[in-house]
């Protein structure tokens, strides 16, 4: 019984995460944008959106496919 409410609590919990990551990307590429003067710090901040997508698309993935049997 507990089961048919779980799909309701993913979909909130990815839109959670989708507006967190997002919110995330977009603050790094503002810090690109103004306070990195280095190609260290650039390269740091690409790399730290690269792994939210990564690590999003991971997630979203694992949570589709767990429901197919």
């Amino acid at each position: 019984m507990m089961l048919k409410t779980k799909p309701g609590l993913f979909k909130l919990l990815e839109a959670i995460i989708l507006i967190m990551v997002s919110t995330l990307i977009v603050t790094n590429l503002l810090y690109i944008k103004d306070a990195c003067s280095t190609k260290q710090c650039i390269f740091t901040n690409l790399l730290t959106i690269m792994l939210l997508v990564w690590a999003t698309a991971f997630w979203i993935v694992v949570v589709r496919h767990s429901d197919k049997k």
